[in-house]
């Protein structure tokens, strides 16, 4: 994840996670689980004893290489039991992908501690949802994980209900949303702001990234003010700078900086994961926040007038866009507007 590509040069230093941290008995969802940032993460999660490890992946077959990956790991394999590694296929640019993926979780797995939606996209030009026509990266990094989280919130509500722990819903962000472009230009009062991102002649290459990110901060401090953290904990995190493959489908003068600035600064996707590991086994304080470096990152622009008015009108927006995909979703997670 090219996140804080040209912040302050050197990162924090992220310490390992504690050797005490354990998910035995518990059910973990990971998203964008076959490489990166999502690969890592699902590895640690296992090799901290978690029961069943649930991966959504694009590529059915490179989700068995992974599975296989993670049970050949030495650590895990160490264990006195190996965790269970389920395949679901998930394709979060195709709507009818996250739909299904959704509908057989709900059928099909009878409790759920942790969902980490990692999956992200970041390209270059103004492209479409082939199904919806939104444009690609709301599609993909809000609208799709957004849809996830309503879906899939009665399971996570339900099992920490009945096993009196809290569980964990977790969105991949970036401390890049800063740089969005709606601090310098506004969405309209008059303009519906998905309405809007679905404009070519709004689409800029430098901050659309960074937009879908805040959104997604948005979305969680609105859905944070609905949920009592001791059931669920609410929250975002961003992994820092991480060598990744998300920058594959930039311009070549840009991967050719950013390769530059990665091989000087970046974390390995295993120390930046350690974020994801540790915003899904965080305290109450991370409610509804966005985390960075095992610390609470805050956002200006949320709390600026612009911001605070635009988080409520894309928190309504987004619970329509979802009850129109899936009717009574909303209300059987108890999220009304």
């Amino acid at each position: 994840m090219a996140d804080d590509l040209f912040g302050s040069f050197f990162q924090a230093t992220v310490p390992p996670l504690p050797k005490s941290l354990t998910f035995a008995g518990k059910t973990a969802i990971v998203t964008g689980a076959t490489a990166g940032l999502g690969n890592a993460a699902a590895l640690q999660i296992a090799q901290h004893n978690v029961s069943t490890l649930i991966l959504g992946v694009r590529s059915l077959s490179k989700g068995e290489t992974t599975k296989a990956e993670i049970l050949a790991d030495p650590v895990v394999a160490a264990l006195p039991t190996k965790p269970s590694i389920l395949l679901y296929e998930l394709d979060l640019a195709r709507p009818s992908s996250v739909a299904s993926f959704a509908s057989k979780i709900l059928a099909e797995v009878p409790t759920l501690d942790i969902l980490l939606l990692n999956a992200a996209l970041a390209i270059s030009t103004f492209e479409r949802s082939p199904e919806t026509e939104n444009e690609l990266m709301t599609q993909v990094n809000y609208l799709s994980n957004a849809y996830l989280s309503v879906r899939l919130f009665p399971l996570l509500h339900s099992t920490a209900q009945k096993a009196g722990t809290k569980s964990y819903l977790t969105i991949v962000g970036s401390r890049l949303q800063d740089t969005t472009d709606f601090v310098k230009n506004p969405v309209p009062e008059s303009t519906p702001i998905l309405e809007y991102l679905n404009n070519p002649k709004k689409f800029k290459l430098t901050t659309r990234y960074s937009d879908t990110k805040v959104l997604v901060a948005m979305f969680v401090r609105e859905l944070a003010k609905r949920v009592d953290p001791s059931v669920v904990t609410v929250n975002t995190v961003c992994p820092g700078l991480v060598s990744t493959g998300i920058n594959s489908n930039q311009p070549a003068w840009l991967r050719a900086v950013a390769g530059t600035i990665m091989a000087l600064r970046a974390r390995t996707p295993e120390v930046g994961a350690r974020t994801l590991v540790n915003a899904v086994s965080a305290g109450p304080e991370s409610h509804g926040e966005h985390l960075g470096d095992y610390k609470i990152w805050n956002n200006k622009f949320l709390n600026t007038q612009n911001g605070t008015s635009m988080v409520t009108r894309l928190w309504k927006e987004t619970l329509a866009a979802i009850e129109k995909e899936a009717p009574g979703s909303v209300q059987a997670a108890g999220l009304e507007a």
